[in-house]
């Protein structure tokens, strides 16, 4: 998944004869561990440690000691404030991938003592910017050579390593990040493989949707909402492919067949290894998520506890928001989309008389608007929507494709739009659906431009350039102000940043 074929890199055939595949390879594996020592220097406030204490670091670590011996628990002392406690045990809401993954380290490690929560985070924001560079070259040696604008190709590189949420998560790597981090880097590993299919014109294989089942199968043991997503993207991708390939004259919307046809095509599809494989996957992965629900719950389905944590249950506000408008309201959605979009609502909610009508959800700082941090990427997404339901410009086996990873990542959207609380980490939960939509996007975008006249082209270019340069220099500033507000950054840390966002006193207080 992770490799790149020399075919990605081809230029044209002048432009062939000049850069050799060898060449870029090292380019990228260059231009990779850059980027990785740049964010250690980012996360670690500048001291390069990659093993070091965090805010809660020892919950996976923890966690994992609990699952080698059958144990669904945790031990208080590590889940600290997070904690869940029902029949006299310490539970907590965190999947188990982040604590699988600490298995690689046993070997090497005690486990129960070592500090690996700024290693993980970092190696799950490095594999997902290498994933959505992977992707970008994709798209970008799929278009005719006349399609690609000069230094464009540049542009969009820069603003996927140096802007966005991959960029300003960054502030620290206490618990919360972790499962996020992890989350975002299996939907990328799934838009990949969506976006690869579906400019390649072809159905997906079986080891495509097998792979897509694994992926949504380790999300849902990740991180909720985008294992949910991931899963109903899968589940539809499946059903799809089953379509396609047992009902052949419906993958056009027609619905004029047979029942006999409709018969003949279900009992094809129980035979067909190309569907049951992938369905056999996100069962074994869905049952083990059950299973460990199980444990913890006496439920396989919720993916929390009836009980409150014992930091919900100091904090008034949040108990109101849970007890009177539930944990997940689809009244909240108005209001988290002027929160996400603008950061009013944050602003507003201590202020009569929006205090009391805000009052349904739990707002944290910093507030800002993505078309600070990231606005290339968020024009390219609108731009990229646009032209998948109101101007195809695809076969429509690669629309459907699409179109159908569009739908299910909406859902985990969706899902944090009406959850409780709105905060700057749930904006990474976005990336999946923006980052897709960007993708097809910035093809659209040059495609369109290869009619243009060279001048135009040049102020696309130069547009470009300067929402990019805009996102990096937002972006790092919210790093800044996130590391002031974050109680997950040291206090000196936070204290010496502090002259540079000096509106964010509110951090300080009791």
């Amino acid at each position: 998944m992770l490799r790149l074929s020399p075919s990605a890199f081809r230029i044209g055939t002048r432009a062939r004869h000049r850069i050799s595949p060898v060449s870029l390879y090292l380019y990228f594996v260059g231009l990779i561990a850059v980027v990785t020592i740049y964010y250690l220097f980012l996360l670690s406030n500048g001291t390069l440690q990659i093993l070091a204490p965090e805010l809660l670091d020892k919950v996976f670590d923890n966690m994992l000691v609990h699952l080698l011996r059958g144990e669904f628990t945790v031990d208080r002392e590590a889940i600290d404030y997070e904690a869940i406690t029902q029949d006299g045990k310490t539970y907590t809401y965190f999947a188990v991938f982040p604590a699988i993954l600490r298995l690689l380290a046993m070997p090497f490690v005690d486990i129960a003592q070592a500090e690996l929560a700024r290693l993980s985070c970092l190696t799950a924001v490095v594999i997902f910017v290498v994933l959505q560079l992977r992707t970008l070259l994709i798209v970008h040696y799929s278009l005719p050579g006349g399609s690609r604008i000069r230094g464009l190709f540049t542009v969009m590189v820069a603003a996927t390593v140096l802007s966005g949420p991959q960029l300003y998560i960054l502030g620290s790597a206490w618990v919360y990040h972790e499962p996020i981090l992890w989350g975002a880097v299996l939907a990328a590993a799934f838009n990949l493989i969506a976006i690869r299919t579906a400019l390649s014109g072809n159905d997906l294989r079986t080891s495509d949707l097998a792979l897509l089942a694994a992926l949504a199968g380790l999300a849902v043991n990740t991180r909720a909402p985008i294992g949910v997503a991931l899963y109903l993207g899968t589940v539809l991708l499946v059903g799809w492919a089953a379509w396609s390939r047992h009902a052949p004259e419906r993958t056009e919307w027609k619905w004029s067949a047979s029942g006999k046809v409709l018969v003949r095509a279900l009992s094809g599809l129980a035979r067909d290894p190309h569907i049951s494989l992938p369905v056999l996957v996100l069962g074994l992965l869905a049952g083990a998520a059950g299973i460990v629900n199980f444990g913890r719950w006496g439920n396989p389905l919720p993916f929390g506890g009836a009980n409150y944590t014992y930091w919900i249950q100091h904090h008034p506000n949040v108990i109101v928001a849970v007890r009177d408008y539930g944990a997940f309201n689809l009244d909240r959605i108005g209001i988290a989309v002027l929160y996400y979009a603008t950061g009013i609502p944050y602003i507003l909610k201590s202020v009569p008389p929006f205090a009391e009508f805000l009052r349904s959800a739990v707002m944290e700082a910093p507030p800002f608007t993505p078309l600070l941090t990231n606005p290339l990427t968020v024009i390219l997404a609108g731009l990229g929507l646009y032209r998948l339901w109101c101007r195809p410009d695809l076969q429509p086996r690669s629309l459907a494709t699409l179109r159908i990873a569009l739908i299910g990542h909406a859902f985990a959207v969706v899902l944090i739009l009406t959850f409780f609380t709105f905060t700057l980490r749930y904006r990474f939960d976005f990336a999946p659906f923006v980052t897709l939509g960007a993708f097809v996007g910035y093809r659209s975008l040059s495609i369109t431009a290869a009619g243009f006249s060279g001048t135009w082209r040049r102020r696309i270019f130069l547009a470009a350039l300067g929402l990019c340069v805009l996102g990096v220099l937002g972006s790092h500033y919210i790093l800044l102000v996130h590391k002031v507000w974050s109680i997950g950054v040291p206090m000196e840390v936070r204290l010496a940043l502090f002259p540079f966002a000096p509106f964010a006193h509110a951090a300080f207080e009791p």
